[in-house]
């Protein structure tokens, strides 16, 4: 087993071959699709998405975005500038995100639908866009109930008679 103790009677070199055999099986698997530059596989805006979504991953999210922000402005009509829009909106929507900004994210969203519209992250994009949509309407119709809440109360206590 690759988390928690090996089985009774599995020596320990046993796991760590498995695990290595794994990660080493993942890596070919995620190598496998990249495009190197002259045709090679891996250009480097592809790489440069894979290395930002990797920083998020790894708690790095300022970082993650300049890199995701680099891709969009210097490789804006290939392919890997719409999978840089959705790796950086999706940083704008995590909840625990210092970077957490919904109004970009649905801007992000959106930019990617019209520069990117076959994108295969378009339908994702579509949902997060109706979603984020109905949550900033959701906020701005509680602010307007809050500031309706303070004016009433200012009336009551105005028209309060002292006894």
């Amino acid at each position: 087993p690759l988390h928690g103790p090996a089985a009774p009677g599995e020596p320990r070199r046993v796991t760590r071959m498995r695990a290595a055999l794994l990660g080493t099986a993942v890596l070919a698997t995620g190598c496998a699709g990249m495009r190197l530059p002259g045709g090679l596989g891996g250009g480097t805006a592809a790489r440069d998405v894979a290395r930002a979504a990797s920083l998020a991953a790894e708690g790095r999210p300022r970082d993650a975005r300049e890199l995701y922000e680099t891709v969009i402005r210097d490789h804006r009509k290939e392919p890997a500038a719409a999978d840089a829009l959705y790796g950086l909106a999706i940083l704008q929507v995590e909840p625990k995100s210092p970077l957490r900004d919904y109004s970009a994210a649905r801007a992000n969203f959106q930019r990617l639908l019209a520069e990117h519209p076959e994108s295969p992250h378009a339908a994702e994009a579509r949902a997060w866009r109706a979603a984020l949509g109905e949550i900033e309407r959701c906020s701005t119709d509680a602010a307007r109930l809050r500031q309706d809440m303070e004016r009433l109360k200012r009336l009551d206590l105005e028209q309060e008679v002292p006894r």
